[in-house]
């Protein structure tokens, strides 16, 4: 055990219970604001004084418990300093709700990390509804599980024959920007991951008749959109956190220092956004490292902002020059994108590689289990 304690899966659901405890009271209770404590305290005792022997394991759990700190502040402390929580169709205020009705309203509240169905959703920056019948979307999450699962194979075997990529391994940026560019392969893992879940997830929920088909739009964007990083990180990848960091940004920049709306606020809120998103992640490198100081991640989100900037800037300057949105300025883009992640993710990809989260991660999957199986039986070493 690399901590004082073992970590306790327990706590996670228990959290949850509090949350949703918390948002069946009336928003204008007065003492509401004490239930995010117990929270917050239990998520950073988790965190930073309890650990078990598997260091990837630690890493994943408290990656999705730690998420709830900042969505818990969102909807506790920061529930009077926005628009009135709203399904998409409700006639009805959450206090008027009965019970049983607020009861069900929190956990729909709390189960959709995009605001999916509610009014807040980023219409803008999630892929269209599925309008396909309960039946087809089944089917057609099954086929995508299949997809990702196979195109989770081949990245892992990519990065397995990385040495660069194996606990105590060189440094990604050792040997050129050829082996640099592996890099991606991590990400479609991540992708594959991620999007797998999600897609199992969706077919619960719809078999089970609690969701519509509807309710379950990809979780990923198209990567036709990743030719700039606002894009990427706006579009593209998964929005799960979007609405309780933009919340924050927003309270600080509006709120608290009071702000006035402009260029310097808009970035003033995108630096802040990531900065808060470094935090998060950066409760991972601890859970993983049992230090502070061998993380990166801070250093890499708040990188992105800086990025976003520049390119905010060079695109403006295009735009004076007379250049306009095309196909040319889209291979560009995809080209900028590209060189932008191989240059910055091995920032924070390294420590986290030498720690052993791939070689970890690495250890399943179908090619590496035929893989296995080959290499144990004689029968086909021998054909070959």
């Amino acid at each position: 055990m690399r901590g004082k304690h073992d970590l306790d899966p327990n706590l996670f659901t228990l959290c949850h219970l509090i949350l949703l405890l918390a948002l069946v009271l009336r928003p204008n209770a007065r003492y509401n604001w004490l239930f995010f404590i117990p929270i917050f305290v239990l998520c950073i005792y988790s965190a930073f004084f309890c650990a078990s022997d598997s260091g990837t394991s630690d890493f994943v759990y408290i990656m999705g418990l730690i998420m709830l700190v900042p969505t818990a502040s969102d909807y506790i402390l920061l529930r009077n300093h926005q628009p009135e929580f709203r399904k998409i169709g409700q006639t009805k205020a959450t206090s008027e709700m009965t019970l049983t009705e607020r009861l069900v309203w929190g956990a729909s509240l709390i189960a959709t990390a995009r605001g999916i169905g509610w009014a807040h959703e980023p219409t803008a920056q999630i892929p269209p509804r599925p309008t396909a019948s309960r039946r087809k979307f089944i089917a057609s999450q099954v086929l995508w599980i299949i997809f990702y699962s196979i195109l989770l194979d081949i990245a892992l075997f990519q990065l397995q024959q990385n040495p660069c990529f194996r606990t105590g391994g060189p440094s990604i940026t050792a040997f050129g920007w050829g082996w640099r560019t592996r890099v991606w392969f991590h990400i479609v893992a991540v992708y594959c991951t991620m999007s797998g879940l999600y897609a199992t997830a969706s077919i619960a929920g719809v078999a089970t008749g609690l969701y519509e088909p509807g309710d379950w739009p990809h979780l990923f964007g198209s990567p036709c959109d990743a030719y700039t990083l606002r894009k990427c990180w706006g579009r593209v990848w998964h929005q799960m956190l979007r609405k309780s960091l933009t919340s924050h940004a927003n309270f600080l920049a509006n709120d608290v220092l009071r702000l006035p709306k402009g260029t310097f606020t808009t970035y003033f809120k995108l630096f802040t956004t990531f900065f808060l998103s470094g935090l998060i992640h950066a409760t991972g490198d601890y859970i993983l490292f049992q230090n502070f100081s061998d993380g990166t991640s801070i250093q890499f989100f708040f990188l992105q902002a800086a990025g976003i900037t520049l390119e905010d800037a060079l695109i403006a300057l295009a735009s004076r020059l007379g250049y306009k949105e095309s196909s040319a300025f889209k291979m560009i883009g995809f080209a900028w994108v590209f060189a932008w992640f191989t240059f910055s993710l091995p920032i924070w990809l390294d420590p986290q590689a030498h720690a052993g989260t791939i070689d970890d991660g690495a250890k399943v999957g179908l090619i590496r289990l035929l893989k296995s199986f080959y290499e144990s039986h004689d029968f086909f070493k021998t054909a070959a």
